[in-house]
Order: structure tokens, then C-alpha cells, then sequence
């Protein structure tokens, strides 16, 4: 069985790549008893709020569709 992470990375690759960003990390952590899946994105010339909005809608709706994670969990996209 594949690693949440691995799961998440393979599904957000072509997003990001989409958006002219490079996939810098996925992380997926328990903070606070809250369960946070944080995708870290780079791109020349630095992420800007815009780059990380538009992949978070499209990046939610992904996993919304493939259902990789049990339970409830808060996507994070940032810059790394």
C-alpha cells in the first residue's frame, strides 16, 4: 500500500507542473490533534498567494475525487 504522501505527490505533480511550479514536498502530519496535508510548492521568481489558491482548488477537488485519506485532514499550499 502506497504512503499517503507518495499518493498525494503523484496526484499534485501534473497540478503544479500545470501551474509552472515544481513540487518542493508533500507532508502530511498531526498537529494539535488536527491531521494537515501540507503541499510545499517552489517556482523561479517565488510563489505568490495566487500560484497557491489556484492549486489548492484544483489539488481539493482531485482529492476529493480519489479519496486518498480516511478521516478529515486540511489541505495546505505553500511555498516551500
Amino acid at each position: 500500500m502506497a504512503k499517503v504522501t507518495d499518493t498525494v505527490a503523484a496526484l499534485a505533480l501534473p497540478v503544479v507542473a500545470g501551474a509552472g511550479c515544481t513540487l518542493w514536498d508533500v507532508e502530511y502530519v498531526k498537529e494539535a490533534g488536527t491531521w494537515y496535508l501540507r503541499v510545499l510548492i517552489d517556482k523561479e521568481g517565488g510563489v505568490d498567494i495566487l500560484d497557491c489558491e489556484n492549486i489548492s482548488r484544483t489539488l481539493s477537488d482531485l482529492l476529493d475525487e480519489a479519496d486518498p485519506i480516511e478521516g478529515s485532514y486540511t489541505l495546505e499550499v505553500g511555498s516551500a
